[in-house]
């Protein structure tokens, strides 16, 4: 990433080719609190959010645009949401058209395309969701947790918007873990999911229980494929 004083000089010190430049690369830091639009001109944007946030990014203007956003600040039960226009929609790399900022750490990195659509090529997740009631609790939005903690009381099924997201950038990671089994506890998470022997699975489940054993622990590490949680370990859990 260029220096302003590097732009100058690339830009012959034309102010006009420079504010070109700076558009066409993204140059400086945004240091945002209040919600609204974010800013095109600048490539990081470091969100404090404080409470409930709403943003917005609009459309990229040139093609190879880039734009990284963290959070740099999480209290009062941060909830920081952007919303993506023009999310890319192309197979293995369709992008979230929100993403939810609740803890420190969390970043997004997006490139425009040829067709001026942003494509994340780098999420990086941080934090628990935790205590999450499968059937009960909408995690739609909710992206950028490293760890989804399950609470499983009796037959619990997150579906639907209960599922867990889709990933948007390829190589990214999140885990499941069971934090609370009781009365008989048989959870599971609805999913776009695929075994190490690339068999399609839209459900973990059995979470919390083995042989009618109550189990703390049941867990899976899963990686984003472009298309699908690729499964990369489990305990204690099946897939179906």
């Amino acid at each position: 990433m260029l220096s302003a004083e590097q732009l100058k000089k690339v830009g012959n010190f034309d102010q006009s080719t420079i504010d070109g430049l700076s558009d066409a690369i993204g140059a400086g830091i945004d240091a945002v609190s209040a919600a609204g639009a974010l800013s095109l001109t600048t490539y990081l944007t470091e969100l404090t959010v404080s409470g409930t946030k709403a943003y917005t990014l609009a459309a990229p203007t040139v093609a190879g645009q880039r734009k990284r956003i963290v959070c740099v600040s999480a209290a009062s039960t941060p909830l920081g949401t952007v919303t993506i226009s023009s999310p890319d929609d192309t197979a293995g790399f369709v992008c979230s058209t929100t993403f939810t900022f609740t803890t420190v750490g969390q970043a997004i990195e997006l490139v425009a395309t040829s067709g001026l659509k942003w494509r994340a090529v780098r999420v990086v997740r941080a934090g628990v969701k935790a205590t999450i009631t499968a059937g009960v609790d909408v995690l739609t939005g909710l992206n950028l947790h490293q760890v989804y903690s399950l609470a499983v009381d009796g037959t619990d099924a997150g579906t639907g918007a209960g599922g867990l997201p889709n990933g948007s950038a390829v190589g990214e990671r999140c885990s499941i873990v069971c934090e609370l089994a009781a009365n008989t506890p048989i959870g599971s998470l609805s999913g776009t999911y695929i075994g190490m022997f690339g068999t399609a699975y839209t459900a973990v489940g059995a979470i919390g229980v083995v042989a009618s054993t109550t189990v703390v622990g049941d867990c899976a590490l899963l990686e984003w494929t472009g298309s699908a949680w690729l499964v990369v370990y489990q305990n204690g859990c099946t897939l179906s």
